[in-house]
């Protein structure tokens, strides 16, 4: 099952892989499913972890950097803890892409492998709620890195979050 949204944002593709590479770890200040992070390894290619532990609004997950590519401003990762027990696993690859001087284009595409007859079954439920996720996050990105501080979205996350 795949899930792939794509935004524009209205800054540069530098701006946003600044957010999105070397502050991969930083997740939690920007993404309202995301509350708290933690960040551990040495990452390779000059990432800044191998590995980043996430307190969802779903519970918690771990996850595994896969690829880092400066170059290309794209960050693959596979979460291998947290999943629902339907779900095998969960590739992720994001990047941004340049559009113009001061344009960029962030995309997300989720692959994740369902299994079982549950799976199958839950497969247009788990499609419907990821995409909204997905949607919701990319928005999310594009608001932090075009105004530099979180979303509405996020900000009553964060006060749900702290009570």
């Amino acid at each position: 099952m795949i899930i792939q949204k794509e935004i524009i944002i209205n800054k540069s593709v530098q701006d946003a892989w600044n957010l999105l590479g070397p502050r991969f770890g930083d997740i939690y200040l920007w993404a309202s499913t995301i509350n708290h992070t933690e960040i551990k390894g040495e990452g390779k290619n000059g990432a800044p972890c191998s590995e980043r532990g996430c307190d969802t609004t779903l519970g918690g997950i771990k996850e595994k950097l896969l690829e880092y590519s400066a170059n290309e401003h794209l960050v693959k990762f596979d979460i291998y803890q947290g999943l629902p027990p339907m779900a095998k696993n969960a590739l992720n690859t994001w990047q941004v892409t340049v559009v113009s001087k001061e344009k960029s284009k962030f995309t997300i595409k989720s692959d994740v492998a369902l299994k079982g007859i549950i799976g199958l079954i839950m497969q247009p439920m788990m499609k419907l709620m990821m995409g909204k996720m997905v949607k919701e996050m990319t928005e999310d990105f594009k608001f932090f890195v075009e105004n530099g501080e979180p979303s509405k979205a996020k900000l009553k996350a964060m006060r749900k979050y702290k009570g």
